[in-house]
């Protein structure tokens, strides 16, 4: 019995559209697959390249694709002149309206190292203090030239009992080398995806984090937004994926870790 779905070219060129078209796979991205059968010759000559944007026709077909773009297209050469084109769409480009993949974050822990004086054991020592500090260890000498490091310039300088006790803490630690402690802060970021490229900031702002941790971060933290980052996710610029990232500091003393006089909000 002979195949009523056979077809059979007798000098026509046109394509039609296989049984098998209408796949629609939804993974990483919504992809979905055209089948064609038409002339060997004339599927290998219409046979789009990958990045190739649809619109609302193909080859003169009723086959609208504008919002997709053709991530790989495949011709078989099946027998008599008989040629099968398939083409893998996914979705992409301004006129996209197919669901977009779904955001995602991550949350790590960030190894910050702040001046020493910065540590919780200091807490209340002033900027007066701090500079009586350092103008001993730097900058005080007697008359041959010789750094004064020793108690006898800061009992001079720093009348305060409690602010000479953190004075005498503070320096003893700098002559020891240690300049910075570690504090554990955390790095947040999230990325999203669009079909157009979306506008970006440089960071280096105070910022009070959103995406899908917005509301359950960490508290007494103080957060800096950094620059966001934006790379292709799709074929020929047809999807950007960007991250947004902060860097969370936490709060010493009742102080933000981050100065709004040098980050402002």
């Amino acid at each position: 019995m002979a195949n009523a779905n056979l077809k059979i070219w007798k000098g026509t060129t046109l394509m039609f559209s296989g049984a098998e078209s209408g796949t629609l796979t939804a993974g990483d991205r919504i992809r979905f697959t055209d089948v064609l059968y038409g002339p060997l010759s004339l599927c290998y000559g219409i046979q789009p390249p990958r990045g190739a944007f649809g619109t609302n026709s193909f080859n003169g077909m009723a086959i609208n694709r504008a919002g997709w773009v053709v991530n790989q297209s495949t011709v078989t050469n099946l027998k008599a002149g008989i040629g099968k084109l398939v083409i893998e769409w996914e979705a992409g480009g301004a006129q996209a309206y197919m669901a977009l993949p779904t955001p995602d974050f991550s949350l790590e822990p960030q190894e910050l190292y702040p001046k020493i004086e910065r540590a919780g054991c200091f807490v209340g020592i002033t900027f007066a203090t701090l500079n009586v500090c350092y103008n001993c260890l730097y900058l005080a000498t007697n008359s041959s030239g010789t750094p004064l490091v020793t108690s006898n310039f800061l009992t001079t300088n720093i009348s305060d009992p409690t602010q000479l006790a953190l004075a005498q803490n503070l320096v003893a630690k700098l002559l020891k080398g240690e300049e910075t402690f570690y504090l554990a802060g955390w790095k947040y970021s999230y990325f999203f995806y669009s079909y157009t490229m979306p506008a970006l900031s440089s960071g280096g702002v105070i910022r009070t984090p959103g995406g899908p941790l917005a509301g359950n971060l960490p508290s007494g933290v103080a957060w800096l937004r950094l620059a966001d980052k934006t790379e292709p996710a799709g074929v020929n610029g047809s999807m950007y994926k960007t991250t947004i990232s902060y860097i969370g500091g936490p709060t010493m003393g009742g102080v933000n870790y981050w100065d709004a006089d040098v980050y402002p909000g």
